[in-house]
């Protein structure tokens, strides 16, 4: 074999090879595309399809990349992430509602969603459960004029905050994502409900506190305009910020919201991001319970005074052990190993909105009084006029602002 024929052999072996490596990465046969909404190989001269190269339960689909030493590796507002150390293909994708009607995306990144924990579709389920008693809730407060004060706003405000977080949760835990893009704004939307619903909790305690200590100096419509104020722009202002830190080009520590995962992508970014926001707020709450049982405890009031505090006390209580202790135990599990104790206790906090629609609910006898009054337990009435009847209700219209001072009389 002379010199010219030995080059044309190593020439056809390295040809024949490299065309091996690329077609090896490509989801399709030559000539075929990827029926993005079917997720069959197609060729459009003979309409016939085939399996995909990478047979998945679900994928997820990558316009911006670029491929290094046979990894993928992710773009995102020019800054590289990467190399991912997932199986991947490439192909032009065919985007349409029929087949007579396909548009081209050329040279699509294709790889397997993330298989569901099994765990992880509990989770979901608890939280669509959640989803439907505080649904309950926020139609039950809003529905009648005399739970519309300042408190039932603030209700109706956190639970309908922490119903529509949980119902983006419980998607994101349910569904495999296949669009970054909307992937991000599901997680975005969770973060800033999720947070205001922690904000809320904490302007109710300090609507607590304030009409433990003076009476009001404004008007529940004007009040409860502050408070939302404080309750939802809070979220939004910490909201904006972590998006920009998300997708600012750098080697920060980003959340990775919509980049690789539609959540945070690790315990630390939740630290950073989340977990911190919520223990703050906790802690601020705790607080507030703290100082005003010392008030109780060091003020003698008449017997009505007792009363009202009592039940401003318990309302804390609630309200910490609901949206604080369960969180708490969440944020510990995180630097302890996995038990089955933490699981039992991820299910408690998933179920929370249960948890609420019982207390703010069923153990809240203005509530059920309410109800009672519009005839709308019907068959039930009997039982419930008798349990009202052995029912102390030591609420008061405190809550809104308009009592005395806690002075001694």
């Amino acid at each position: 074999m002379n010199l010219i024929q030995l080059k044309s052999v190593l020439g056809y072996l390295f040809l024949h090879f490299f065309m091996e490596a690329v077609n090896s990465k490509r989801c399709c046969p030559p000539d075929q595309y990827l029926l993005k909404n079917e997720t069959v190989c197609w060729d459009s001269q003979t309409n016939e399809t085939s399996q995909i190269n990478m047979p998945c339960k679900k994928y997820v689909f990558i316009r911006k990349f670029i491929e290094r030493d046979g990894k993928l590796v992710l773009i995102s507002l020019g800054k590289e992430i990467g190399p991912l150390n997932v199986s991947f293909c490439i192909n032009d994708v065919a985007v349409g509602q029929s087949r007579l009607n396909l548009s081209i995306i050329q040279n699509v990144a294709v790889t397997c969603a993330t298989e569901i924990d099994p765990k992880e579709t509990v989770f979901g389920y608890c939280m669509i459960v959640s989803v439907i008693f505080l649904a309950i809730t926020v139609a039950i407060y809003s529905s009648f004029s005399n739970l519309r004060d300042l408190f039932g706003k603030s209700i109706i405000s956190y639970c309908g905050s922490m119903a529509i977080a949980l119902a983006l949760l419980a998607i994101i835990k349910l569904m495999a994502y296949s669009d970054m893009s909307w992937c991000a704004v599901r997680g975005f939307l969770a973060y800033f409900f999720l947070i205001s619903s922690f904000f809320w909790s904490n302007a109710i305690s300090i609507q607590i506190l304030l009409c433990s200590r003076a009476p009001a100096l404004f008007s529940a419509k004007s009040s409860f305009l502050w408070y939302s104020l404080y309750a939802w722009g809070c979220p939004a202002v910490l909201t904006i910020c972590m998006a920009i830190v998300n997708f600012h080009p750098g080697d920060h520590a980003k959340p990775g919201l919509g980049l690789n995962h539609c959540w945070f992508a690790n315990e630390s970014q939740r630290w950073y991001y989340m977990y911190s926001v919520m223990s703050v707020l906790i802690i601020l709450n705790m607080c507030i319970y703290v100082y005003c049982a010392t008030l109780v405890c060091q003020k003698p009031f008449s017997s009505a005074h007792i009363k009202e505090m009592r039940y401003k006390l318990w309302l804390m209580i609630r309200l910490l052990v609901l949206m604080g202790l369960f969180w708490i135990f969440e944020m510990i599990s995180t630097f302890t190993e996995a038990h089955i104790v933490w699981t039992i206790l991820d299910v408690f906090n998933t179920l929370q909105g249960f948890l609420m629609f019982v207390v703010l609910v069923v153990l809240r006898p203005r509530v059920i009084k309410t109800i009672h009054q519009r005839g709308l337990f019907f068959c039930m009435s009997g039982i419930v006029e008798k349990c009202l009847a052995v029912v102390d209700d030591a609420e008061d219209e405190c809550i809104v602002h308009t009592e005395v001072a806690m002075t001694d009389k």
